[in-house]
């Protein structure tokens, strides 16, 4: 017998679910944030794993007693776990990735280019105009009820996948170099309208400058350009919440789709 009446399996079994949630959480979008501390992080992963651990037993962990028996074994079964949370979890970063890059290219067609803020869903720089609307389509996520959907999906992965029971495959690996390349169709969905604006009213003023070089094409432009992005922004607003949503299906669908590949 062991710590505080577990045995010594159960106790490997805790920390290798562990491993799985951790890994999960810290890829998918709005718990792995860097926004985020990290001391949260681990006190998160740590509450959801004590949460589901109980789903993760029910299932059975004899195969984490016959791997536990090994250091290979036990090296094995810390990497199978981190495996499955990691894989769970990009699925779900890559839609949020989409989102990030088709609101900063729409800036960039503004003329935002210099007027830049950090992103923690990108990591990197985007205009300030398309964090704000990052920022609208998370706190969209989370009127839907999605962050509750990635912890459906935590446990459901118990259900379909035991503790040390992920075996590799290249269909899954396929199945994950496709949802990747849904990152940039998704990409030029959403900023085909601020594009096909910005390319005409930059074809008109090509035309302009031509007919009427006095004219300082320059300087006009960038007050046009920002002036029909919001144009667009205001024309699209309506229709962006159900486009967004779309997308969270999409992204839910996918994840539970690439949990029942990895069971």
């Amino acid at each position: 017998m062991g710590l505080y009446g577990f045995n010594e399996t159960q106790i490997i079994a805790f920390f290798a679910s562990l491993v799985r949630v951790s890994f999960l959480l810290m890829l998918l979008p709005i718990f792995g944030d860097n926004v985020i501390p990290a001391t949260v992080k681990i006190f998160l992963s740590f509450t959801v794993n004590l949460i589901v651990f109980p789903v993760a037993t029910s299932v059975g962990i004899g195969q984490v007693a016959a791997m536990a028996s090994t250091d290979m074994g036990m090296a094995g079964l810390v990497v199978r776990e981190a495996c499955v949370g990691g894989i769970i979890g990009f699925i779900g970063k890559i839609f949020f990735d989409s989102l990030s890059f088709a609101f900063g290219h729409m800036g960039n067609q503004m003329g935002f280019n210099m007027a830049a803020s950090y992103d923690h869903h990108s990591e990197s720089s985007i205009p300030v105009i398309s964090n704000l609307i990052m920022i609208l389509a998370t706190l969209l996520f989370l009127a839907l009820d999605g962050h509750h959907l990635f912890l459906k999906a935590i446990v459901q992965s118990y259900q379909l996948i035991p503790l040390g029971g992920f075996v590799f495959s290249k269909a899954v690996v396929a199945y994950v170099l496709d949802t990747s390349s849904q990152l940039f169709w998704i990409a030029c969905k959403l900023s085909a309208p601020m594009a096909l604006m910005i390319f005409l009213i930059n074809c008109a003023f090509g035309i302009v400058s031509k007919a009427v070089p006095q004219i300082n094409v320059l300087v006009v432009s960038f007050t046009v350009n920002i002036l029909a992005g919001f144009l667009v922004i205001a024309l699209t607003l309506p229709v962006f919440g159900s486009s967004v949503s779309e997308i969270f299906v999409m992204m839910m669908d996918r994840m539970m789709h690439v949990i029942g590949m990895l069971a």
